[in-house]
């Protein structure tokens, strides 16, 4: 059953009150070209932060507190991995340090035609194992498979994020990853509270250093 309008309009100017417009939001995320992903990470911001102070304007505590810094992680995890993805993947998909994400030393094997094969048959072996012929390759992988501290520890070394930021996303990523109730049950609660206040408070930083470095290193000639 739904709020009565009073008690909606009451709590909607409580969470609005302390919440910059959408405006604001977007502009933080002005140099994502993409449209539909611009407006989808505005909507996550937004959204992270209002639920936040809906929760924090009713005081939760105990079960609900933890709820509230579950989903607060969540959030910001995911808008920072959704950044960085698009930033590498589209924008600087040239760059070696990126292309180098998704490759992978790997060994194929050779094909030998049967009338040859069976010349080498008795070569072939090696304390009763069959020897198979392979040479070295490079194999790749879809980038959407690509763990997040690399992609993380790659927009350290282009240039995009400062060391001490990268160690810090790569540890709320984790934290996003790793939430369950054993996880949660075995780390405190002062712990879990601090890391959802770090996450958020991160999100100005990591904004002011892409907006700064991006474009310098997007207008770098690639080597």
């Amino acid at each position: 059953m739904a709020f009565d309008s009073e008690t909606q309009k009451t709590i909607s100017k409580y969470v609005t009150a302390h919440l910059a417009d959408r405006q604001w939001h977007k502009n933080r995320f002005d140099f994502i070209n993409n449209n539909e992903l611009e407006e989808r990470l505005t909507d996550e911001f937004m959204s992270a932060r209002y639920i936040y102070k809906l929760l924090e304007g009713i005081t939760a505590q105990s079960w609900l507190l933890k709820a509230q810094i579950k989903l607060q992680i969540l959030s910001y995890a995911s808008i920072y991995e959704a950044v960085l993805h698009h930033l590498l993947f589209d924008e600087l998909k040239d760059r070696t340090e990126v292309i180098a994400l998704t490759e992978f030393k790997t060994k194929k094997m050779i094909s030998i035609p049967s009338a040859k094969l069976a010349i080498l048959e008795k070569e072939l072996e090696h304390n009763g194992e069959r020897i198979i012929p392979t040479y070295e390759s490079i194999g790749k992988t879809d980038e959407t498979k690509v763990r997040f501290d690399r992609k993380a520890k790659c927009a350290y070394e282009l240039g995009l994020i400062e060391d001490w930021l990268k160690d810090e996303l790569i540890e709320f990523y984790d934290a996003r990853n790793a939430i369950h109730i054993h996880a949660e049950i075995r780390k405190s609660l002062d712990y879990q509270i601090d890391l959802s206040k770090r996450a958020y408070r991160r999100m100005e930083p990591f904004i002011e250093q892409l907006k700064v470095n991006y474009p310098k290193i997007k207008n770098q000639q690639v080597v």
